[in-house]
């Protein structure tokens, strides 16, 4: 049963690449190509900018430098709806990755040269330009795929991003023994490069810039069109929003712990490569084995409700009873963070697929990057002055339990919004 089972997927996403027109097909194809490289880049640049930090300033102050990101972000964000219904997603793509290049290329001559307050800026960016690189190739893929193509295709689609960052982490561990932080940064900035260059091959036609069903006369940008869905949005955001409280949390109490019992900064770099491999490992195997059975045997809505039950099995195991023990620390943050990537995310883009190509961009801008990112900033705004275990723990409990009663309330307005189509 179960290998027809596979068999019967196996067939299904054969025949979803199949029946594209072969513009989608290559944009498409592209696009996955893409978000590979970013995939594979990230654990390199994100390994060793985070080694720096901790190694300089200490897990303590990472709430504030994540509080800080979320200003940034939002600056960027609205910068970025402007330009995105005057310029192509290919072109805001390319400029984000030449910044972020050259960005990174002098924060390294400057922390060579004793600019030790430089991690703060640096650790920011790699907050950012992530972020905005990620959601502007999702919000692509999006215009390109309808719902019932998106159910087939999520899983395989992700699974090639994981295998780039599993490689990557793998790859980041292995030139900690050759290389210094520095050096290792200036290897994943320079491929980063090459995503922008293969970016630029994909189609112009589903771009809001050249979207003939964006606004028959005037466009409207991306973040004006979500005024008549903000139900939609704010519950959609408030589900995100404790998504990330939930993650963060786990997040902080394993960087404390990590910091503590991994004091030297090459030994941080050369761990956490190896911790963000293992992160992609398990969101691989997710999108190779469950993605595609669970969008196509169960219902959207179900797998949302299992989503946050199973993280507080994890919490619970994990991070409460694993107490100061890097192990099962470590281990649930794996899991949250696979999970997070893979099933959560491919299941939070299902839910757009009602709205209109602008109003995907909008609440994406909205959800995806600044809500998103406010949630690691409103946590760490409270953890720099609460940081004890009870507060964590109660947190993180209170979070999953609030995430429960959302769904419930984003179910029933989502239904609404269907029947009105």
């Amino acid at each position: 049963m179960c290998l027809k089972t596979i068999i019967k997927l196996i067939v299904d996403i054969k025949a979803g690449v199949s029946e594209l027109d072969e513009e989608r097909k290559k944009s498409l194809l592209l696009s996955c190509l893409v978000m590979f490289i970013l995939l594979f880049t990230y654990p390199i640049i994100r390994s060793t900018v985070t080694s720096i930090f901790l190694t300089g300033f200490g897990a303590e102050k990472t709430p504030l430098v994540w509080l800080y990101s979320i200003i940034g972000l939002s600056i960027s964000i609205t910068l970025y709806s402007k330009f995105q219904i005057q310029l192509s997603i290919q072109k805001l793509f390319q400029i984000t990755v030449l910044l972020s290049f050259l960005f990174f290329i002098f924060s390294i001559y400057a922390l060579e040269n004793g600019l030790n307050w430089w991690a703060y800026p640096l650790f920011i960016w790699k907050e950012i330009y992530i972020v905005l690189l990620i959601h502007l190739t999702l919000g692509f893929i999006n215009t390109i795929l309808v719902e019932s193509e998106a159910k087939i295709l999520f899983g395989p689609l992700g699974a090639i991003s994981s295998v780039g960052g599993i490689i990557g982490g793998l790859l980041t561990t292995k030139l900690t023994y050759s290389y210094s932080s520095l050096t290792i940064l200036i290897i994943g900035s320079s491929i980063l490069l090459i995503s922008g260059l293969v970016f630029n091959f994909t189609s112009r036609k589903f771009c809001l810039s050249h979207n003939k069903d964006l606004s028959k006369k005037s466009k409207v940008s991306p973040l004006s069109s979500i005024r008549y869905i903000k139900k939609f949005v704010f519950l959609l955001a408030l589900i995100v929003l404790l998504s990330q409280f939930v993650i963060n949390l786990a997040n902080f109490k394993f960087n404390l712990i990590f910091n503590s019992l991994v004091p030297d900064k090459l030994e941080k770099t050369r761990r956490l490569g190896t911790i963000y491999a293992y992160i992609n490992i398990v969101s691989l195997c997710t999108q190779i084995f469950i993605i595609p059975m669970a969008f196509q045997f169960f219902k959207l809505k179900t797998v949302h409700n299992f989503i946050p039950v199973f993280y507080s099995i994890i919490a619970l195991g994990g991070l409460i009873l694993g107490g100061n023990i890097l192990a099962p620390v470590a281990g649930a943050f794996i899991l949250f963070k696979g999970l997070d990537y893979s099933l959560f995310s491919a299941a939070k883009e299902l839910l757009y697929f009602p709205l209109a190509a602008e109003q995907k961009y909008g609440a994406k801008y909205i959800v995806d990057m600044i809500i998103y990112r406010f949630g690691k900033g409103l946590i760490s705004l409270l953890l720099i002055f609460f940081q004890s275990s009870i507060f964590v723990n109660s947190l993180l409990a209170i979070s999953l339990c609030a995430w429960i009663i959302c769904l419930q309330q984003f179910h029933k307005e989502s239904a609404n919004i269907q029947s009105q189509k």
